[in-house]
């Protein structure tokens, strides 16, 4: 799983992402996930919907389209719940709070520092 830095709007975001584009890494997503990479962002995509069925807290859950624009934002998702938006190419978790503080909005543009990846 390969992982980059988040941008929003173009900017740096401080956040470092795990990309998700397989079926079994979308799968485990952040089930299976670590204490440290809880606190990082996950990228699902191809995805339209999310769950928190079995995770230990709620997240928040950002749904854009093909271009990386924000769609919807479910923040917080809380856990055993489903969020789901049509039209929705990738979905950007994060943990509880992210979403409020990068202030994230419906246009907002999420996308990946391909050139720099995490250290």
């Amino acid at each position: 799983m390969r992982t980059r830095q988040l941008l929003v709007d173009g900017a740096p975001a401080g956040l470092k992402v795990y990309c998700c584009d397989g079926f079994l890494q979308r799968a485990r997503g952040r089930h299976c996930a670590s204490a440290a990479e809880l606190r990082c962002g996950w990228r699902l995509q191809p995805c339209n919907a999310v769950h928190t069925l079995l995770l230990r807290e709620p997240i928040d859950a950002v749904f854009c389209d093909q271009r990386g624009m924000v769609l919807r934002l479910v923040a917080p998702l809380r856990r055993n719940r489903c969020a789901w938006q049509r039209g929705a190419d990738s979905v950007w978790e994060f943990p509880i709070g992210v979403a409020v503080a990068l202030a994230l909005q419906y246009g907002s543009r999420l996308s990946l520092c391909e050139s720099l990846p995490c250290q």
